[in-house]
């Protein structure tokens, strides 16, 4: 399986919110509307307000104990109102050893608070792009099928809607109870994502190459 480096020059494999150079207007609008993860992070306080508009109390408060954790952590992180309500962690800063597997500062972790399956309480989850490919689907679903299997997340296939290959990503997801975790409790869920990134960044390193 090739890292990233192939023909497809994906320099900046992430899911989402801001790749200008390989994302079209969507419904959203005009590439305009979308921020670089440096700009995110930057216009954090200006877009806070847009950010919680319309939000439902207990899902807010829960951010807003997400926010304070993580300043408090000093990681930085933007807010993006546009595209599902994520809060945009550099995956470097959760995960430093992912240098090593070709990560870069522009890679993103994205984390999402929402109402959990039973509609009953709230959920964090959290999830990224692993920074391995191959164009042939083939080996991405043996790649999947071999891949670590992790205790708390999960590894999965989805298609890249930019170029219609598929990604590997990683995905975790907790119930919160309380709605409002304590730093104690984020301090936990962090180091758990962490652990099981480089457990699946390690795994996924073993694959034979293509």
């Amino acid at each position: 399986m090739k890292k990233d480096s192939d023909d497809r020059k994906r320099s900046h494999l992430r899911l989402v919110v801001n790749n200008p150079d390989k994302r079209k207007p969507g419904q959203f609008g005009s590439e305009d509307d979308f921020i670089t993860l440096e700009n995110l992070i930057a216009q954090r306080e200006s877009l806070t307000p847009l950010f919680y508009q319309d939000m439902e109390r207990l899902k807010g408060k829960a951010y807003q104990a997400l926010e304070r954790f993580l300043s408090a952590s000093g990681w930085p992180y933007g807010l993006d109102p546009q595209h599902g309500q994520p809060l945009v962690l550099p995956a470097l800063a959760l995960c430093p050893s992912a240098l090593a597997y070709g990560m870069l500062p522009q890679d993103e972790l994205l984390v999402f608070i929402a109402e959990d399956a039973g509609g009953e309480g709230l959920c964090l989850s959290m999830e990224m792009i692993m920074p391995f490919y191959s164009d042939d689907e083939a080996v991405m679903e043996e790649a999947l099928l071999y891949s670590p299997v992790l205790q708390y997340g999960s590894l999965f296939i989805e298609e890249n809607h930019m170029d219609g290959l598929l990604d590997l990503i990683y995905r975790l997801g907790f119930p919160l109870y309380p709605p409002f975790p304590s730093a104690r409790i984020m301090e936990r869920i962090f180091s758990i994502v962490a652990r099981e990134v480089d457990e699946a960044l390690g795994g996924l390193s073993e694959y034979p190459s293509t």
